[in-house]
C-alpha cells in the first residue's frame, strides 16, 4: 500500500532565502562577538517572524549545514578580539591620565554635593531642634490651663450664656418691681 503524501505551500513556510538570510545575520553576529539571540532578534525583525521562531528554526535545522562557516566566524571573532586586546592596552596607557583627571573632577563634583548635603542636614537640625522647642512650649501651656482651672472654651460660652441669662431675669424682676411702683403710662402719680 502506497501513501501519498499531501504537501501544500503555507503561507508562513521558510522559504530558502529566508533560511540563507538567518545564516548570514547569526554568522555575522557571530563573527561581531554578539550573542545568537541578539541574531535572532535581528532576524526577526527582518523576516517577519518571532525571536523564538528564528531560533528554533537555526537550531533545528540550519546550523547543520553551517558548521564549518561557524567554525570560521568563531576564528575570526578570535582574531579581532586579539586586535582589539592589543590596540586597548595602547590607548590605555596613553588615556591614564585622562582617567586620573576625570576622577579628580568627579571626586569634587561629589564633594560639593556633600557640602550642600551637610548645609541643608544643619538646617533641617535647627528646624527639628526650633519645632521641638515649640511643641514643648505648647504643652508646658496647655498642661497650665489644665491645672490652672482656666475654662474651655465651650465651658467658657456656658458660663457666659448662664451670666446673661441671669441679668437678664434680675432686669425682668426690676421692671416688674418698678411697674408694681409705677403708675401706667400717662396717668400721674397720686401724691
Amino acid at each position: 500500500m502506497e501513501t501519498v503524501e499531501r504537501w501544500t505551500t503555507r503561507s508562513d513556510a521558510w522559504a530558502p532565502e529566508d533560511d540563507k538570510k538567518l545564516a548570514d545575520i547569526v554568522l555575522r553576529h557571530i563573527r561581531e562577538g554578539s550573542t545568537q539571540l541578539s541574531a535572532f532578534v535581528e532576524a526577526a525583525s527582518e523576516l517577519g517572524r518571532t525571536p523564538a521562531a528564528c531560533g528554533y528554526r537555526w537550531n533545528g535545522i540550519i546550523r547543520k549545514n553551517y558548521e564549518e562557516a561557524i567554525q570560521e566566524a568563531k576564528r575570526v571573532k578570535k582574531e579581532r578580539l586579539a586586535q582589539t586586546r592589543g590596540r586597548r592596552g595602547r590607548r590605555r596607557q596613553a588615556g591614564h591620565q585622562w582617567n586620573i583627571d576625570a576622577v579628580i573632577q568627579s571626586l569634587r563634583a561629589w564633594e560639593e554635593v556633600f557640602q550642600k548635603m551637610e548645609r541643608e542636614n544643619a538646617e533641617l537640625r535647627r528646624a527639628v531642634t526650633h519645632l521641638e522647642d515649640k511643641v514643648r512650649s505648647l504643652e508646658e501651656e496647655n498642661r497650665q490651663l489644665r491645672e490652672g482651672g482656666a475654662l474651655s472654651q465651650a465651658e467658657q460660652l456656658q458660663h457666659d450664656s448662664r451670666e446673661f441669662l441671669a441679668l437678664v431675669d434680675r432686669a425682668r424682676k426690676l421692671f416688674q418691681e418698678i411697674g408694681e411702683k409705677q403708675p401706667p403710662l400717662g396717668v400721674k402719680a397720686q401724691e
